[in-house]
């Protein structure tokens, strides 16, 4: 972008107001006299302002509903005028086929122009509200075929009219006859610019075609009696095609203008409406903790001797803490949307900014009953650290708030965990909480926005933690994604780009929990069709250390794996027997063919047939009933694990 500075041109001593030039750096003289031609241009032709595909489209439909009713005015003046030519009009009565002529030409102009409009503006009326361009664009079309098809048929009505004598009379002479058909006609022009301004292609052709037949008549009689006339009347009609031209073109711009002031003004009270409720949010929600902070206080003043002080006490930092929460959340909302929050992007260790929140969040958990677990790999990415940080322990506390401690027999869980997806790092916060249905996922990230606190209970938050989340996400450009399902649980997702591995000398030492085997590094590859039991696996492996490749079909994972260029791997294939396109043979089969053939693999199925038993027993693969037990999943893997594995291979 050329920067503009202002220089004196001799001395800024005493000079007059105006004697400073601006001069900007990179435009020649030739590129300002270009930019202030197009500026001036711009008052006629040029762009009022970009235009989404909503814009143009809310701009079509507002033109075609201006055409349909001034096409309707216009036609309407056409009918009422037409009985007067009928009844006073010099029509030409040497041959029986005039008078029948007459009659045609106003039955015609009745029984077409009148019933078509009114068809059209049925139309135009049932048009769906959402109806695409191409369908408002039709619609304008045949508005403009029937006003050029009108316009031709009251042109027409001057073959029937007594042509003009050029004699030399004295004193004013004027017939209701061929040419003053035509001197009337043109004249109510100006009628026919206005009423079908909105619509070019309709006044232009309403003018042009509308011009033929008199072409036709009259061209003849003036070249030879009046040639003058002939020109006079051609340059007419190019001055009514021109006037058209700017007229139309100035609808056309007052409509985009309103059109986007309409859609500013609209903006502008969803804002407000929007921060109205915030702000009601926030008054209702600091009204609390400060009414039970004052009696509080009171109450030690006035017992300062009470026994129970430590714990009012307690409870009076339990609000001040609540208010601190609101008020710091609050506050980086308002960074975030003035542009205020500055970041610094930089390489981040992943391990060891998850561990911290997982520390910090496990006292959280253990209160709740909940069980917090982390998996991650010695990943560097590139990010600004506080910003993270600030997005990933929003998610965990989300999670955190979210999830009972047990549902439908199962304990409650958070893991936290990173995947590698191509050039990017899948930080993911799993639970197995209540879930969110589809129709509120947007509904999440709103401020003060809470899907399951209609109370507004402050342990479940105030609704400002996933908003923050998402404001921080953009401004980090990182993606975020949200996969829930009720009564499920969700997953929590912010990919960041990736730089590389952490040198072996430079990780921490990892200790695996006692009992558990030390899957660490182990890539796993599980088919499975079903969404929720794949994720449900991916989580338990993941828990354990695995590397985790999953995909609802053996083309999935093949791609995934060539995405992800692993070193080794797979180590080990889990597999579905009824997939939707293949079976679990036939998967197994193909994601050895395209990586190793001596990989490992189990199916799991409960399907007891004997043709399916004969088929997986032929095919050597071990099956399972179910990939229910944790432990014998568990156990199989860590015997097929390679030996020569180490961390971060």
């Amino acid at each position: 972008m050329a920067s503009c500075t202002r220089t004196p041109r001799d001395s800024d001593a005493g000079e007059k107001p105006g004697a400073r030039t601006s001069v900007c750096a990179g435009e020649t003289a030739h590129t300002i006299e270009r930019r202030r031609f197009a500026e001036f241009m711009n008052l006629f032709v040029g762009p009022v302002a970009a235009l989404s595909t909503e814009q143009n489209l809310l701009v079509k439909r507002e033109l075609l509903q201006s055409l349909s009713r001034r096409s309707v005015y216009w036609i309407a003046l056409l009918l009422v005028g037409s009985p007067f030519w009928f009844v006073f009009g010099s029509w030409i009565k040497t041959s029986d086929i005039y008078p029948l002529f007459r009659v045609v030409w106003i039955l015609g102009l009745w029984g077409i122009a009148a019933p078509l409009a009114a068809y059209l503006l049925k139309m135009t009326m049932r048009l769906p509200k959402h109806a695409s361009v191409n369908a408002v664009e039709q619609m304008h079309w045949a508005w403009a075929a029937l006003v050029m098809l009108t316009s031709f048929w009251w042109a027409a009505a001057s073959f029937g009219l007594i042509p003009p004598k050029f004699v030399v009379l004295h004193g004013y002479y004027f017939r209701f006859g061929r040419y003053g058909f035509l001197e009337l006609t043109m004249i109510s022009q100006a009628f026919t610019l206005l009423l079908l301004a909105p619509s070019f292609r309709a006044a232009l052709g309403a003018l042009v075609i509308g011009t033929i037949p008199f072409g036709f008549n009259m061209a003849p009689l003036f070249f030879v009696a009046r040639p003058g006339m002939f020109d006079w009347y051609t340059a007419q009609i190019i001055g009514y095609c021109v006037v058209a031209w700017f007229i139309c073109n100035d609808q056309q711009r007052t409509c985009v203008k309103e059109v986007v002031l309409e859609e500013a003004r609209s903006q502008a009270v969803a804002a407000t409406a929007e921060k109205n409720q915030f702000i009601a949010a926030i008054s209702h929600d600091l009204r609390q903790p400060l009414t039970t902070l004052g009696l509080k206080l009171d109450f030690i003043e006035r017992s300062i001797k009470s026994t129970n002080l430590a714990e009012d006490v307690s409870i009076a930092q339990r609000q001040v803490d609540a208010m601190e929460g609101m008020i710091n959340g609050a506050l980086d909302i308002c960074r975030l949307e003035s542009g205020t929050w500055n970041v610094e992007v930089r390489e981040v260790a992943l391990p060891s900014l998850l561990r911290g929140i997982v520390v910090d969040m496990q006292p959280l958990a253990e209160t709740k009953g909940l069980k917090l677990r982390l998996h991650s790999r010695p990943y560097l990415v590139r990010s600004d650290r506080h910003a993270l940080d600030r997005i990933v322990r929003n998610m965990v506390l989300n999670g955190l708030r979210y999830t009972p401690s047990e549902q439908g027999g199962k304990k409650g869980h958070v893991l936290v965990s990173c995947q590698r997806r191509g050039s990017g790092i899948k930080i993911s916060v799993w639970d197995n909480g209540i879930g969110i249905s589809e129709d509120r996922q947007a509904d999440i990230f709103k401020s003060y926005v809470q899907v399951d606190n209609p109370e507004r209970n402050r342990e479940k938050g105030f609704g400002l933690g996933l908003s923050i989340v998402q404001g921080l996400a953009n401004l980090l450009r990182h993606k975020l994604d949200v996969d829930s399902t009720p009564g499920r649980g969700s997953r929590f997702s912010v990919t960041v780009p990736f730089i590389g591995l952490i040198p072996p000398e430079l990780r921490e030492v990892q200790t695996v929990e006692d009992g558990d085997p030390d899957l660490t590094n182990m890539v796993v590859a599980i088919i499975e069709d079903n969404s929720d039991l794949r994720i449900e696996i991916s989580m338990r492996l993941i828990e354990h250390g695995c590397y985790v490749v999953a995909g609802e079909s053996s083309s999935d994972v093949i791609e995934q794996l060539r995405i992800e260029a692993l070193a080794s791997g797979p180590h080990f294939i889990l597999s579905g027997y009824r997939l939707e396109n293949e079976d679990g043979i036939a998967a197994i089969t193909a994601v050895r063919a395209a990586t190793d053939a001596s990989i490992p693999a189990i199916l799991w199925s409960g399907d007891t047939s004997s043709a399916v038993l004969k088929k997986v027993a032929v095919s050597g693969i071990k099956l399972l009933s179910g990939p229910d037990s944790e432990q014998t999943l568990l156990t199989i893997l860590a015997e097929h694990k390679p030996k020569t594995l180490t961390e971060g291979g």
